[in-house]
């Protein structure tokens, strides 16, 4: 309701001042569409929560939150067992390395990749999933590898652990079970990696990643030593770097990729190895070529004295 007070007089000038009162009340149609919004509840719940409290918003909201992580927890138990053979790769950079665009750019390399399954191909396409996979990721990557007797880049984080990580919205755990309620199909954590590169070194690392329609993943370490340190500060060598990288994880993940080089993997087979494979994904006149030998002829350019991939992780859905 509109009110007004009295005028009063400045001069030959009458100004009214109007006073407004507080916005109106929203309707129960509204509230339980914002319900809804913030919750993704369904219609019935989102009406019963007001119900339950009266038409308090907030309380509501917490009751909805409190029925979902009971529901949600029930209907995970119920389910637990069955199947998840679909899902989705996901892999967080959160620190690329020396002169990288990606996080400080100061020699530091940090990743995560996940693996979360599902029980559908539908399921594993929905932006919820797609969601989930990627906040787990980015906690895996933020995450820090403890008890390691020798240092390894490339660790496996056991799922128990990650499951009580923190979110802003709840633990690791408590955040598959909640969508768990919503979409009625079991969610599992199978695996979980941290890539942390290696300290107290003479050598520069990278992290290059590829990921094919999220079913297929590589996340490939790079290794350099330059005599010139300022070349990570030139915007035409980063840039070279940065295709030749991506070429290597897209190898890395296009082919069936079990090791780098022949000396560590002597009895498996060249298609297989990194290094003897034709380098396709970087095109060209280089497609024909073995892939170490073009990053022979790439590190003769740049005048460095080592150009390698130290490690690299390649994960495929529902594949060990």
């Amino acid at each position: 309701m509109l009110k007004f007070t009295q005028p009063f007089h400045s001069g030959s000038r009458v100004t009214l001042r109007r006073l407004y009162s507080s916005a109106p009340t929203k309707s129960r149609v509204q509230l339980v569409a914002e319900l809804r919004k913030l919750s993704n509840a369904p219609i019935i719940k989102a009406r019963q929560a007001l119900d339950e409290s009266n038409g308090d918003f907030n309380a509501a909201r917490q009751w909805l939150e409190e029925d979902m992580r009971k529901s949600g927890a029930a209907k995970a138990e119920k389910i637990k067992d069955r199947e998840t053979s679909e899902g989705l790769i996901s892999i967080s950079v959160l620190e690329g390395g020396m002169g990288s665009r990606v996080g400080s750019g100061t020699g530091r390399v940090q990743a995560g990749i996940i693996e979360l399954n599902c029980e559908s191909d539908f399921v594993s396409r929905t932006e919820e999933f797609a969601r989930l996979a990627d906040t787990i990721s980015d906690l895996v990557a933020r995450s820090r590898a403890l008890d390691q007797d020798t240092f390894s880049p490339f660790t496996l984080l056991p799922i128990e652990d990650l499951l009580h990580l923190s979110h802003k919205s709840g633990t690791v755990g408590s955040l598959i079970t909640d969508l768990i309620a919503r979409i009625g199909e079991n969610i599992s954590l199978r695996r979980a990696m941290l890539l942390t590169s290696p300290t107290n070194s003479n050598t520069t690392y990278r992290a290059a990643s590829y990921l094919h329609q999220g079913r297929v993943g590589a996340l490939n370490l790079i290794s350099l030593r330059s005599p010139q340190p300022s070349l990570f500060k030139d915007d035409s060598f980063i840039g070279d770097l940065e295709k030749l990288e991506r070429a290597l994880a897209r190898q890395t993940a296009g082919f069936m990729t079990l090791g780098v080089d022949k000396k560590r993997h002597p009895e498996d087979e060249p298609e297989t190895i990194l290094y003897e494979q034709p380098f396709m994904m970087l095109g060209g006149e280089n497609a024909s070529i073995p892939v170490r030998r073009v990053l022979d002829q790439w590190q003769e350019k740049w005048g460095l004295e080592e150009l390698a991939v130290a490690d690299f992780a390649r994960w495929e859905v529902g594949k060990d």
